[in-house]
Parts: structure tokens; C-alpha cells; sequence
């Protein structure tokens, strides 16, 4: 079967520091490697035409730059930052609430941004799901008639084909006590050409009207937003699926009032839902990108005056103990 463009694309990804170093000034290479052995280093064509390489603070280039802070960890950070562990029965299956379910349907990405909070399972290259880890799911989302959302997670689950995203899909709408499905993915982001016709036929054709589904996306900052990222968006609005939006406060790249305030005044434009902002969880090796909790709470609050209230979202902060999330700031 030929590729398609947006596997194409995966293709010319850089994803070694010698690739790397042809779009920017490298030092301490030995230790970038070693950095890159614990988080592997994955920069998508379309992120590259967006980073201004000139500016050494460009936020986008913030987000996927490997540095050798990743090989410190700070006081606090974990391994499994938001207790997934402590919450799945079965392997890439979390169940934290009562009535939802999380699967990790691949690890796979097509950009590993840096601050990853699941970098233990997406920084290596670990195997997802099999035909028989998915029926052992589906299976148990049935026996837990109170599971009324499943939430594909990943990884990137819009890594995977067409035709392996309908097989979960199909599996997912065939248990009567299920209600909707949501989808949480970068791609529209970082791989816009992930979105094609094929796969908003794919989505359509399992949504019903009693039975939605909901692409959750993360866009972090304004320059991500191209021309690109705005068709892809519109495609899938279009089609009827509702599209929201989580971010992460993140140092340097959108704790500031005026970035994030285009960033939401830019999302509800292309019609997207802002959600949540994330106070950043305390995985091993991100405290660079760490920003005081109360930072984080002031910046919601400077919101409100500057921004009409569908634009302003919740700030969460995911407890490492696995009882879910809490609201900072609303």
C-alpha cells in the first residue's frame, strides 16, 4: 500500500543530534545523546518551517530541543508523575474515575516534545497494544458498565492507520454502555497533514448523534497556529467533530499574559475549545520548564478583562498520587 503524505513526512523528521545540527548550533553533543537515550528526539518537517532558528529563545524550538537538564532531576520528580500506574488493571489501560477510561493506544509520536510527562513509556520505543491487549480492554470497559467515556491517549493514537484507528473505534462503539469516545492528540499540531479526508470519514462514520466523539488537541503557543494547522482544524470542525484544547504552562515558551491571550483569542477563532491549562507534571528531568504555581494562577486570573469568558480555560494540576485532577484556577 503507497504512503500517504503524512507518512511521508514522519519520514523526514529529524531525529538524531547530527540532523539536528544542520538546523542549529550544538554543544555538548555527548550529553544531548545521552538525553536523547532517555527522551527520544523526534522534530516534524512542519514544526521545523515554524521555528525562527536565528532566535535561540524561539519558543517552538523550546518545546523539541533536547538539553542536558533533562539528565537532572529535581527534588519531587517521579517516574509516574500522575499515578497511571497505581490506576491500571490491565496493561494501556488506565481507569482513574469512575466513569472513564484512558488507553494508551500506541507511544508513538510524531514530535516528542521535551516536556513530556509520560516520557518513561514514549521516550523508548515500546511496543502498544496488541489484537489481544485490545480485546482484554474492551472487554473489561463492558464488565464496568459505569465507564461511560473512553478516552484514546497515547503516545499520539492518530499515529496509527485508518484502518487500526477503526478497529478500536469499531470495538469501542460495539459496548452498549458506552457513550462517547475522546481522542487526545498533538497531531493537528505538529503533523497537520495527519489530517486528511480519509480520516474525518473514518471519525464520522463511527459518530452518531447519541454517540460523539471529541478530539482533544494541545496547541501551547500562537506560532503554532499556521496555515496548515488552521485547514486541518477546519476539516474536522466541519465534519461535526467538537475540537477543545489542553495546554501546559510551560517557562519561556507561553507564561506570559500577552502569548497566552492570543493563544486562546487565536483557538476560539479557528474554533476550538480552550480546556484546561496544566501546571506541569513533576516527571524526571522537566523542572526547566516548571513555572510556580502561583505564577500559574495569577496569569488565569489576568485573563479575565482581557479575554471573553469562552476563551478562558480551567488551570488543573494532576495529582501525583493518581486521585485525578484538581482545579488551580478557573
Amino acid at each position: 500500500m503507497p504512503l500517504e503524505n503524512w507518512q511521508k513526512d514522519l519520514r523526514h523528521c529529524v531525529r538524531n543530534i547530527d540532523e539536528l545540527e544542520s538546523y542549529v548550533a550544538i554543544k555538548d553533543k555527548e550529553l544531548l545523546r545521552k538525553a536523547i537515550s532517555r527522551m527520544r528526539l523526534s522534530i516534524t518537517p512542519h514544526t521545523l518551517k515554524l521555528i525562527d532558528f536565528n532566535n535561540p529563545h524561539d519558543p517552538l524550538l523550546r518545546m523539541c530541543l533536547p538539553q542536558a537538564q533533562e539528565l537532572a532531576f529535581a527534588a519531587g520528580e517521579t517516574y509516574d508523575p500522575i499515578g497511571d500506574d497505581k490506576k491500571s488493571p490491565l496493561p494501556f489501560l488506565v481507569h482513574r474515575y469512575p466513569d472513564r477510561a484512558l488507553i494508551h493506544a500506541t507511544y508513538v509520536c510524531a514530535q516528542y516534545c521535551r516536556f513530556c510527562f509520560r516520557r518513561t513509556k514514549t521516550g523508548h520505543a515500546n511496543p502498544g497494544p496488541s489484537a489481544q491487549d485490545r480485546a482484554m480492554i474492551i472487554k473489561y470497559i463492558a464488565d464496568h458498565p459505569g465507564i461511560e467515556e473512553a478516552i484514546l491517549s497515547g503516545g499520539d493514537p492518530l499515529m496509527l492507520t485508518d484502518q487500526e484507528l477503526a478497529a478500536w473505534l469499531k470495538a469501542l462503539s460495539s459496548v452498549p454502555t458506552l457513550q462517547r469516545i475522546r481522542i487526545h492528540t498533538r497531531l493537528p499540531v505538529t503533523l497537520p497533514s495527519r489530517v486528511t479526508p480519509a480520516l474525518v470519514r473514518t471519525l464520522k462514520r463511527f459518530q452518531k448523534t447519541e454517540f460523539p466523539i471529541y478530539l482533544v488537541t494541545h496547541f501551547n503557543h500562537p506560532q503554532e497556529i499556521a496555515a496548515d494547522n488552521v485547514k486541518a482544524i477546519a476539516r474536522l470542525v466541519n465534519a461535526g467533530i467538537v475540537v477543545r484544547n489542553q495546554s501546559v504552562l510551560l517557562k519561556d515558551v507561553n507564561d506570559d499574559l500577552n502569548v497566552m491571550t492570543e493563544l486562546l483569542k487565536r483557538l476560539i477563532t479557528i474554533r476550538i475549545v480552550p480546556y484546561y491549562v496544566h501546571q506541569l507534571d513533576k516527571a524526571q528531568g522537566i523542572n526547566h520548564f516548571r513555572v510556580p504555581v502561583n505564577r500559574g494562577k495569577k496569569l488565569i486570573a489576568e485573563l479575565h478583562g482581557h479575554l471573553s469568558g469562552i476563551a478562558i480555560p480551567k488551570f488543573m494540576l494532576d495529582s501525583p498520587d493518581g486521585s485525578g485532577k484538581k482545579v488551580l484556577a478557573a
